[in-house]
């Protein structure tokens, strides 16, 4: 009976939690205060029940009920204030136990890894890495534990990778993405990244902390948003780290959309990009090039290069004098032809080197450089791609399992090489590539769901292909990976029906 009222108190405390992680709009507010004042109330409720047991000389179940009942609804405050500061990685993984979610253990090793970030220890890395290893199958706890290891020792840019695939697997634990969110808002704010974050507050991509509400807010008034002053200022209050994000406050002001660029003097033709003519075809085309290699190369620069070439190597004027030089140094029959096609070779090999390092698309220009081009790119990626998904396929053939955590960063670096490669080969280079990657995407899918039991990754190939399947419009595929994809997932939070 006497429990009764705290009972009460918890769920409605749970169930303010539970109603922010949903909400983006003033009602966040409200419900961040209606669970501070749950928490108030499940600690002072506590608070008196262990002073009467002390009272009564019932000091030892007065501890335990300190520690049951007053830690769980400070934690997160614990371990942002003393834990993290302290790199007590041990203490933040059994005090991450109390929460009252299911699998809490998920929280506990992310609290783990949190820690362990706030100050590193080869020691602590390599506690936290064991206790994730025993895990199975695989889950978004693991991939954020492993994302805040690489940014413990510095590797932000896996870390960013990490906790942006998690949008990529069923399993979701709200209080594990709380933390991963946090941090990418934070990492976004470091880079200046406030776009990135801005579209990750309209996607409402990971439940909000309070910072991140705040950082949110700051993002979208800089957009342009209708964030009002009053608005930002109660998020400040309600987030930590009010002196370090004053400053962020202060300048949170809307930014001026920059004056655009001067337009360049080109000719147009049809859809095609066109170099400048103030020049005669061949110096133009040496100097676009030479433009090109020794900046920093862009599509809109590309195109004007390959352009240049293909309207020298086809200008008249140049044969005419190539063919007058010929005739002065007494050059065998043919030498003209020779010289353009050696041209075009090296401009196509130097421009294709130009292109890879870039990431950048085959322009749309017909001629000798630009059709050598568009094959050499779409043939070497297409090359590239199909080399890594077969290295990928073998593994399965010669049965070498990986820890789970390595067939998720594998199979992320796979999809990442995919997408760069259709990316700039546009949609021809994806109906190519498409098959390979359905055929192996496919056998490896069923592996891992059947032999590995690693239910969330191989439901992510799975829906990965369905919607490759989708852009491509291969019928055959659409309907086996339907099939796969609306598989149940059995996940420690419960069984997920996409």
């Amino acid at each position: 009976m006497y429990a009764l009222p705290y009972l009460l108190f918890l769920r409605l405390h749970r169930a303010a939690i539970d109603a922010r992680r949903r909400d983006r709009t003033w009602r966040y507010l409200a419900w961040s205060a209606v669970a501070g004042v749950m928490a108030a109330a499940l600690v002072a409720f506590t608070l008196v029940m262990t002073a009467a047991l002390f009272a009564i000389g019932w000091w030892p179940l007065a501890l335990v009920l300190v520690a049951w009942f007053v830690l769980p609804p400070l934690q997160p405050l614990v371990q942002r204030r003393v834990l993290v500061p302290l790199g007590a990685v041990r203490t933040a993984y059994w005090l991450g136990h109390t929460a009252t979610m299911k699998d809490s253990a998920a929280l506990g090793l992310v609290c783990a890894a949190w820690a362990h970030a706030g100050r590193p220890r080869p020691a602590g890395e390599a506690w936290i890495a064991a206790r994730r290893d025993q895990r199975r199958p695989l889950g978004d706890a693991e991939i954020a534990v492993t994302a805040l290891l690489a940014a413990a020792r510095g590797d932000d840019d896996t870390a960013r990778d990490l906790l942006r695939s998690l949008d990529r697997i069923v399993e979701a634990h709200a209080a594990v993405r709380e933390v991963a969110g946090e941090w990418l808002a934070c990492d976004a704010v470091a880079r200046g990244a406030w776009d990135e974050l801005a579209a990750d507050a309209l996607a409402a991509r990971w439940p909000a902390t309070s910072l991140v509400y705040l950082l949110e807010g700051i993002a979208l008034r800089r957009a342009g948003a209708a964030i009002s002053r009053a608005d930002l200022i109660a998020r400040w209050l309600l987030a930590p780290h009010r002196r370090a994000t004053y400053a962020l406050l202060a300048a949170a002001e809307p930014i001026a959309p920059a004056a655009p660029a001067a337009a360049e003097t080109v000719e147009s033709d049809g859809d095609e990009p066109v170099a400048p003519r103030e020049r005669a075809a061949w110096p133009r085309a040496i100097a676009t090039h030479l433009e090109l290699v020794s900046s920093q190369a862009s599509a809109r620069s590309l195109a004007h290069a390959v352009r240049a070439w293909d309207l020298a190597l086809a200008d008249d004027a140049v044969r005419t004098w190539l063919a007058r030089r010929a005739l002065e140094l007494d050059a065998p029959l043919g030498a003209v032809d020779r010289v353009l096609r050696e041209v075009a070779r090296a401009a196509t090999d130097e421009l294709a080197h130009v292109a890879e390092v870039a990431t950048l698309a085959a322009p749309a220009s017909r001629g000798p450089v630009g059709d050598a081009l568009a094959r050499r790119l779409r043939h070497g990626r297409l090359d590239a791609l199909e080399q890594g998904f077969t290295r990928w396929a073998a593994r399965r053939a010669n049965t070498e399992a990986r820890a789970p955590i390595d067939e998720w960063r594998e199979w992320c670096a796979l999809r990442a090489a995919y997408d760069t490669a259709v990316a700039a080969g546009g949609l021809e280079l994806r109906r190519l590539a498409f098959p390979h990657a359905y055929t192996t995407g496919t056998q490896m899918a069923v592996w891992l769901w059947n032999a590995r039991k690693e239910y969330a990754l191989s439901h992510a190939i799975s829906a990965w292909l369905l919607a490759e399947a989708l852009a491509v419009g291969d019928t055959e595929a659409i309907e086996l990976c339907t099939r796969n994809a609306r598989l149940a997932v059995p996940t420690r939070t419960g069984t997920v029906k996409p």
